[in-house]
């Protein structure tokens, strides 16, 4: 079966409290996925019916012909502009699934959720919406050094939330979730290609769910996250200023690169139909008299977006991560260590424990470093490195690449929400312990994944004051190197070891599945001694 009313069968309230999968089986409707499930576990009910608002700008109502105009006579424009636009698909796939929807669509081009709230409260906030969806200008959201206004985007949407809510203390709001695009991530100051289309779409989907979890809302329709998802499968061209490679589509408008196409305003309509309505888009008609056959969208790439729109509505929703950057309180070595207050590193040792707040581990790994571009010969206590690289290589703890400029430090394996990668820094006991440091995601090729970056200060680290060594993790004697760190004779300069610990969450990341192509990390300082740099698992 292409759709089936279930609102025919069941009041609407029983359809609000009984699970979907549940009721299309007895139905004999089509199988469906699952109601996705929230970080306080509470269903996203399937909404079949009833008065639906869309309120938005030209990423709501389309920019171009034909998604601008399409099905406008069987929508409410209650700004009487003549709009259709993603709204007119949503309400045409609704009635291709048989459902029952009162669509209308409160938009103005350019504008921002503030805006309505300001200038369309009247509207907004009428009793008779059941549902009612925000869409906030493309790049409010952004974090405020790519131009945005997360705060402006939060504050408005509380307010509409309100504003709704007073009217209809039962209305469902949904969050829209716009995309990036080639024009945006470039005028926003991401890199130009795929890497900066993703870069651009995590923060605008964390400033969407951090919306969603802080305020209340019902859901977020992952539109954004929809877009991504066919250029990654190769669907859709991520670049179309250089032609539209054969077997893909453009999801952007051709015009400006930054509005929707007709294929990107139906992969739009079409998750926003599976996210409210729960109903899987796979089951849609592709043929004639079919939205996607109305906007010239063949059967085969129809069927894909819905398999997209259907795939992104099935995700859990991405897991918010909380910042672990923590001070490494305490460390046991092996090897030849003299024990003390710190421990005394006489010869080669290995570091064989960590302690942070988060508690003592011993399964640490060491990395693997290479293309270290600090000058200085790198001290060592004992056998002197043969070079930069060998000095910042396993957990040999003896060792330090002295200023390591840049440096990439390889693992081999994929990373997850419980790693903690750590670094040890050694400093001369007449300074505090710690250096700035700038540390990103690097893939096997030691190309930065994303941008994900992490800026370390000098107060990360151990504390220990200049002079004191006594909280320091260590302390060791160079025998060879840079002279200001071994001293006149060799060995008679004594520096300590502190440390830093922290996870993909302090790099940005909220969800380890955006960077599994992760296997190191960059290291830029131009005074970070990175003794030892690895990584262990928290349970």
């Amino acid at each position: 079966m292409r759709g089936c009313r279930l609102d025919a069968l069941f009041p609407p309230r029983v359809l609000g409290f009984m699970a979907w999968g549940v009721l299309a089986t007895q139905a004999g409707c089509a199988p469906l996925p699952e109601p996705e499930q929230d970080d306080l576990g509470r269903a996203t009910a399937a909404i079949t019916s009833g008065n639906i608002l869309f309120v938005g700008n030209s990423f709501t109502h389309g920019n171009e012909e034909p998604a601008y105009s399409y099905n406008k006579a069987a929508v409410t424009d209650t700004n009487g502009s003549g709009q259709g636009g993603i709204p007119g698909i949503f309400k045409k796939l609704t009635t291709q699934a048989g459902f029952a929807f009162n669509v209308s669509l409160e938009t103005a081009s350019g504008q921002s959720l503030r805006w309505h709230h300001t200038n369309k409260a009247a509207i907004i906030g009428q009793a008779t919406w059941n549902a009612v969806v925000l869409q906030e200008q493309s790049t409010t959201p952004l974090p405020t050094a790519r131009g945005g206004s997360p705060t402006s985007f939060t504050d408005a949407a509380r307010d509409l939330r309100t504003l709704v809510r007073a009217a209809n203390p039962s209305a469902n709001l949904f969050l829209y979730e716009t995309w990036s695009s080639p024009a945006s991530a470039g005028t926003q100051g991401y890199p130009s290609g795929t890497a900066g289309l993703q870069a651009m779409q995590i923060d605008l989907r964390d400033a969407y769910f951090k919306a969603f979890r802080d305020l209340g809302f019902t859901g977020v329709a992952r539109v954004g996250d929809g877009f991504m998802r066919a250029v990654d499968q190769n669907l859709a061209d991520p670049n179309p200023a250089d032609g539209i490679s054969p077997g893909m589509f453009n999801l952007w408008s051709a015009q400006d690169s930054r509005h929707s196409s007709k294929y990107g305003s139906y992969l739009s309509a079409a998750v926003l139909f599976a996210k409210v309505t729960q109903a899987d888009p796979r089951t849609l008609a592709t043929g004639a008299g079919s939205a996607a056959a109305d906007l010239g969208i063949s059967a085969a790439d129809a069927a894909n977006l819905h398999r997209v729109a259907y795939e992104i509505n099935a995700l859990a929703d991405p897991v918010v991560s909380v910042p672990t950057r923590l001070r490494i309180t305490g460390a046991t070595f092996s090897g030849s260590v003299t024990a003390g207050t710190p421990a005394n590193l006489t010869g080669d040792a290995q570091l064989a424990s960590l302690t942070t707040s988060e508690g003592t581990f011993t399964n640490l790994v060491g990395a693997t470093a290479n293309g270290i571009t600090s000058t200085n010969t790198p001290s060592a206590r004992g056998m002197v490195p043969a070079n930069a690289n060998a000095a910042a290589t396993g957990l040999s703890a003896h060792d330090g690449a002295n200023n390591v400029n840049t440096g990439h430090f390889q693992f081999g394996s994929a990373f997850t929400a419980k790693t903690r990668f750590f670094i040890l820094d050694s400093t001369p006991t007449s300074t505090a312990l710690g250096d700035d440091a700038t540390v990103t995601l690097v893939n096997a090729s030691n190309q930065a994944v994303g941008m994900y970056s992490l800026a370390l200060l000098a107060s990360d680290f151990t504390v220990s004051a200049a002079g004191n060594a006594s909280t320091a993790l260590a302390t060791v004697s160079y025998t060879s190197g840079v002279a200001s760190l071994t001293g006149n004779p060799v060995g008679t300069v004594q520096s300590k070891l502190g440390g830093v610990s922290f996870s993909l969450a302090d790099l940005g990341v909220t969800d380890a599945a955006n960077v599994s192509g992760a296997t190191g990390l960059r290291i830029s300082s131009a005074t970070l001694d990175p003794n030892v740099v690895g990584l262990y698992t928290v349970p």
